[in-house]
């Protein structure tokens, strides 16, 4: 069993006004892959190396299969760490740093080299076990590194950054290797990132973080599709969602989202939402995914109470899509269209808003209407 239990979690560092990693209370189930999420400075890898026992506990308290691990070494806490630098000692060959930890803990020497053998063959580095770090490639350390956390068998492996030292193609092929490794041995991962592609493909949940706290934890869609509030919304999805200040209206038992520019009706399964808001509704940020706002024909017939003219300011072609950033009055929108769309900088365009998939968020305490505490 290798669940986690972090109860009501501080950090403080001397001299800090506050602190490091606010109030972090979070339970991680046994085999689950937990990603925790957010920018520089959020508190993330501070809170990995708390559970890993390399900083100290400033209040709360940490619990691994419900054992109290506040006061409990590192080397007695039965999980494994893999670093973003890879840490390989440069005067041994990659068994024997795989073999290292085994050796340190008195494992008898069959087993160790049944172990590394084992782990060998599932990241493919066999060939390289006669080498010594200086003559492998990043990807290949990184999987060295990878094979030295998997024989200890722990309970839990911690990821900080373990990729963010690898090029595009090789942080893709190891993060694969990673979420099948995952899938084959079940055991719990907790892995830190400020990569959101990272934690969208291989989190069961995802956990993100800002200034020390946590903002939401969720499955990786549902935090793509009902974001708790702005940062969030804004952190998750590339490109960003669009978000627009206006006034939420209602005229004639209907609700409508507007700007000087714009007036959009709401649709039926927001009213509950927007009625139930205890919120100033003059003061309203809507988001939109990128994909929901469209200028295809079929869109503007498909949606007539939902368009708007708009004017395109740029095209950006991706290969497998076209975004184009539109602008409305004072507001611009990014839509995600195909890779052939003709609109060129300077045509005038009309884009149909995908209202039935907006969001709405108070303006002031950035919270989205529809968040309740504890949903996730």
């Amino acid at each position: 069993m290798g669940n986690v239990a972090f109860d009501h979690v501080y950090k403080f560092y001397k001299g800090e006004t506050r602190p490091s990693v606010n109030d972090f209370h979070l339970e991680i189930e046994d085999g689950e892959f937990l990603v925790m999420v957010g920018p520089s400075g959020c508190g993330k890898s501070t809170t990995l190396r708390m559970l890993a026992g390399l900083e100290e506990v400033s209040k709360g308290d940490i619990y691994i299969d419900g054992k109290f691990m506040n006061f409990v070494s590192p080397k007695d806490r039965d999980i494994a760490m893999v670093f973003q630098n890879y840490a390989l000692y440069p005067n041994l060959t990659v068994y024997e740093n795989m073999a290292l930890g085994l050796q340190l803990h008195k494992v008898a020497k069959h087993e160790i080299e049944l172990r590394v053998n084992r782990a060998a063959r599932m990241l493919e580095i066999t060939p390289f076990l006669a080498k010594k770090p200086s003559q492998l490639s990043g990807g290949q350390k990184q999987r060295v590194a990878l094979g030295r956390a998997l024989v200890r068998e722990p309970k839990v492996f911690l990821m900080d950054e373990p990729l963010s030292n690898l090029d595009a193609k090789l942080r893709t092929q190891t993060r694969m290797e990673i979420a099948k490794l995952h899938s084959q041995l079940k055991t719990t991962v907790v892995y830190v990132t400020h990569d959101q592609t990272e934690a969208m493909t291989m989190g069961t949940r995802i956990v993100v973080m800002k200034d020390g706290n946590i903002q939401q934890v969720a499955p990786p869609q549902q935090l793509y599709d009902e974001p708790a509030n702005l940062f969030v919304a804004g952190f998750i999805g590339t490109p960003q969602m669009n978000f627009i200040d206006g006034a939420i209206v209602e005229s004639g038992g209907e609700f409508f989202f507007e700007t000087k520019r714009l007036r959009l009706k709401i649709p039926e399964n927001h009213v509950p939402e927007i009625q139930s808001a205890k919120t100033n509704l003059r003061q309203v940020v809507m988001g939109v995914r990128p994909e929901h706002v469209a200028c295809e024909p079929w869109a503007i017939e498909r949606y007539p109470d939902w368009q708007a003219a708009a004017s395109v300011e740029m095209r950006e072609p991706m290969g497998s899509d076209t975004y184009l950033y539109a602008t409305v009055g004072e507001h611009t929108f990014t839509l995600r269209t195909e890779p052939h769309a003709p609109a060129r900088p300077g045509d005038p365009i009309r884009i149909a808003v995908r209202m039935d998939k907006a969001r709405f968020f108070d303006r002031e305490s950035g919270l989205a209407f529809a968040y309740r505490e504890g949903r996730s």
